[in-house]
């Protein structure tokens, strides 16, 4: 019986690992792409992150070129947006050029 009973306690951890709830995202891409005015580029500027770990969506606000970053998270179950970089339209165009080239 106590065999038994130290197996069944050996598993607990195992079976609460299962039951635990999958890591979610703070925005993910599907609320994001709803609700959020962008455009879609092929690649990140600087191609930070590279287009196997992630992808970059633009936006123009007033005098600025907002650019959120999303990463593959499988935990999460799709993309999350990690970060978003705020430049001026001006100095944009100035270290990435007028013309995209993915």
């Amino acid at each position: 019986m106590k065999r038994h009973l130290a197996a069944l306690l050996a598993l607990a951890p195992l079976a609460a690992a299962a039951q635990a709830p999958q890591a979610r995202c703070w925005i993910d891409y599907a609320g994001f792409e709803e609700r959020v005015p962008h455009l879609d580029i092929e690649r990140c500027p600087g191609n930070d992150p590279t287009p196997e770990q992630g992808f970059c969506r633009i936006a123009l606000h007033e005098n600025s070129v907002l650019v959120y970053v999303f990463r593959h998270n499988e935990q999460a179950g799709g993309p999350c947006l990690i970060r978003i970089d705020r430049q001026y339209f001006n100095d944009f165009v100035g270290s990435h050029s007028t013309t995209y080239q993915p």
